[in-house]
């Protein structure tokens, strides 16, 4: 949303978030059902308007395929029946949809429709994990990349995968640029260099101490069971090092038990989730921040803790590398092995790190840099829509 606020000081935006359709008299069935009744039809949020048409939705039934065609034929019908000011089609220049499915597809399918020129943006799993799970998925994932006038990949890996996707070879073929690279942003207003001593006694951290970090939800595609056998090597070699775990996920259980298995429960600290002001503290207060995942789009976390002049470790997967140059703003890791890891976070905790270095490369991911790029991939599709 902070992206789309960026945006909105350039032109007109509208969001469109479709809320649950509720039949007549369903209301009085439960309270989900009446609150789902209750839900506005339009709100402001970070000065930008935010439309909530309504879908059908039916119990129990939550798959890609069938949230495709309701949120498609929600967006249909709005569109054919707003009356509301600048909500016209004649008022619109561009329909852009967040991730291939279900939205990417909606914009593509509206695009054909009504003749309106659309953007579809990827961040990962609509691309790398979605068209995998079924034939028919995949179809609809490839359907909307190829119908889009442009598709907005977060990374270059990500273009790479879409172009497979559409069969293109690459994205500069033809007579227009179909897969464009703008990466997410990051507010550098929020995000950048404090003291790591005041930011330590905010917290209530320990400023003698050393700390390794991670920041986000505690699930199995992130890797932590890497993470906390490489910090145990880490720990037994470093008396004065720990580990903070921001963040929270159904795996928190099965890690905290790990922690135990390995010996190093007392100097592991699963701290929950932080309200979001809060974050830029923790990035500051950490000496490493670690992000061993499996899978990954662009992650933007990367690029905060680097405004905020922390050094990482991640792996090299996804659009990773794009952000952590090895050597020069930490170090990647390139298997799955805990040795490997460990060695790599024991080299970033001994350099000497320039925060500020670190916090200027962070920069070139600004919402203001970034915001340049989205603004010239919009004039390139409506120029040739």
């Amino acid at each position: 949303m902070e992206q789309v606020r960026y945006l909105s000081k350039h032109c007109d935006i509208t969001v469109l978030v479709p809320h649950p359709w509720v039949p007549p008299f369903f209301d009085r069935l439960s309270a989900k059902w009446r609150r789902c009744k209750n839900l506005p039809s339009e709100e402001t949020i970070a000065g930008v308007r935010v439309l909530h048409p309504r879908r059908i939705i039916l119990p129990k039934v939550n798959s890609w395929v069938w949230m495709t065609l309701s949120v498609t034929l929600s967006y249909w019908h709005f569109f054919r029946t707003a009356d509301l000011p600048n909500c016209r089609l004649a008022d619109v220049d561009i329909i852009e949809g967040q991730f291939a499915l279900p939205d990417g597809f909606a914009a593509a399918w509206l695009r054909r429709k009504f003749d309106k020129p659309s953007v579809v943006h990827i961040h990962g799993t609509d691309v790398h994990t979605i068209p995998n799970e079924s034939r028919l998925q995949r179809w609809l994932v490839k359907w909307a990349l190829s119908h889009a006038d442009a598709v907005r990949a977060v990374s270059r890996d990500l273009a790479k995968r879409a172009n497979e996707i559409i069969g293109t070879r690459d994205e500069g073929q033809g007579t227009r640029k179909k897969v464009w690279v703008v990466p997410n942003g990051v507010d550098v207003s929020k995000f950048n260099i404090m003291p790591r001593r005041e930011a330590r006694r905010r917290l209530g951290l320990n400023e003698h101490r050393r700390y390794l970090l991670y920041v986000g939800r505690l699930v199995p595609v992130k890797g932590l069971d890497l993470l906390l056998n490489a910090a145990s090597i880490v720990l037994k070699q470093r008396h004065d090092t720990e580990l903070l775990v921001v963040g929270e996920g159904y795996e928190r259980a099965n890690l905290q038990k790990l922690a135990e298995q390995l010996g190093i429960a007392q100097r592991v600290y699963f701290v929950g989730s932080q309200p979001y002001e809060l974050i830029p503290l923790w990035m500051n207060a950490g000496d490493v921040f670690c992000l061993l995942s499996h899978k990954e789009g662009f992650p933007t976390v990367l690029i905060e803790t680097l405004a905020c002049g922390t050094p990482v470790v991640a792996t090299s997967v996804g659009g990773i590398p794009e952000i952590v140059h090895d050597g020069q703003v930490g170090r990647l890791v390139y298997s799955r092995d805990p040795e490997e890891a460990a060695t790599k976070i024991l080299e970033v905790l001994d350099a000497g790190w320039d925060r500020e270095i670190l916090s200027r490369h962070a920069g070139q991911f600004s919402y203001e840099r970034v915001t340049e790029q989205l603004l010239r991939m919009y004039d390139s599709v409506m120029s040739k829509a």
